[in-house]
């Protein structure tokens, strides 16, 4: 799972390294599948960009409406970098990468499309929060682990009751980033809803991960409260809350059930498990102490379009070590649910 993320992820986030490409003509052969129904599936449109640091459009435009094998028209694009087919299926986008292989661009592309449902009931959520101390601000790093177990397989998504994450109101610099089955991540841009930040973008069947980011305003050493919510996930009643650095102490106003966690635990981080009380599903949590993480600093920003994942190179390389640790511990946090 780390590796089909965090490859075309850096590769997003430091696409300015790449040196000078050129355009080579492909003719890519797409083939649409309906994984609901069977057969061979359709599309409103089809649309193809060029990634580096944003999505750039290809002169092939927008194609559509299609249905099961076709070829777009050739277009040049830049062999030095990956190919992003974009589908829209009953309003749907979904996302397939060529990588800049003349050989898999020479393969036809298979993209496997569904039916949506409004059944908050198919998704099943894992969340994971880590707290990491900068020398200006706590960085918040939210992860969730999302199963669309429908059956038969469809999307899903229901503008009257849209996922919903909770950001404090003092946050800043919030981004999000969906990585859906084997895919890459697409950066997000959230919404402001009644109660967070809306998710505006369906779950397709399998499992999918979200990652959410903001900063919490703090200079070195200084005591911070905040508050934390369950929303959408409210179901799953409890979070793994992870510390870092280790010597930065955590307290949860509350919380129904608290408990530290010490087996399986990485060296350089403290872990809690926080069951949040019904009705509010809310806890207040005030952090201090702590020697900020120690990080890289760099005059250059290094934004993402369509959605910036991290404000500045500094922050960039902080959140791939953050959620490197987070991912690193997903294997505990299913080994303890297993032993409450």
């Amino acid at each position: 799972m780390s590796r089909s993320f965090f490859i075309p992820f850096l590769l997003l986030v430091f696409g300015g390294f790449v040196l000078s490409l050129q355009a080579e003509e492909v003719e890519l052969q797409v083939i649409l599948k309906n994984g609901t129904k069977g057969g061979e599936g359709s599309a409103e449109k089809v649309r193809a960009f060029a990634l580096e640091k944003q999505m750039i459009p290809l002169s092939v435009g927008e194609i559509g409406p299609v249905r099961g094998s076709f070829r777009l028209p050739k277009v040049e694009a830049p062999n030095g970098l990956p190919i992003l087919l974009q589908v829209t299926y009953g309003g749907v986008n979904y996302n397939k990468i060529v990588p800049p292989v003349p050989m898999m661009r020479a393969q036809p592309q298979e993209i496997t499309v569904y039916e949506k449902t409004q059944d908050r009931s198919s998704i099943k959520t894992k969340s994971l929060l880590q707290i990491t101390r900068s020398k200006d601000a706590l960085i918040a790093f939210k992860v969730f682990i999302l199963h669309n177990n429908s059956i038969p397989p469809r999307s899903f998504q229901n503008d009257a009751d849209p996922l919903e994450i909770f950001v404090p109101s003092e946050a800043t610099d919030v981004s999000a980033q969906l990585t859906q089955g084997a895919g890459m991540g697409i950066p997000l841009q959230l919404r402001p809803g009644k109660q967070g930040w809306i998710l505006d973008r369906p779950i397709l069947p399998g499992t999918s991960q979200l990652y959410v980011s903001y900063s919490i305003p703090a200079s070195n050493l200084a005591s911070v409260t905040f508050k934390d919510k369950l929303l959408f996930e409210k179901n799953d009643g409890e979070r793994v809350v992870f510390a870092k650095p280790k010597d930065m102490e955590l307290s949860f106003v509350g919380a129904k059930n608290l408990k530290k966690l010490e087996a399986d635990v990485p060296e350089d981080v403290k872990a809690y498990s926080v069951a949040y009380s019904a009705p509010r599903q809310e806890v207040t949590i005030s952090v201090s102490g702590g020697q900020a993480v120690e990080s890289f600093s760099s005059d250059q920003e290094r934004n993402i379009e369509n959605g910036k994942i991290f404000i500045s190179a500094e922050k960039t390389l902080l959140g791939v070590v953050a959620v490197l640790g987070l991912l690193f511990t997903l294997s505990f946090l299913f080994a303890y649910r297993k032993h409450p």
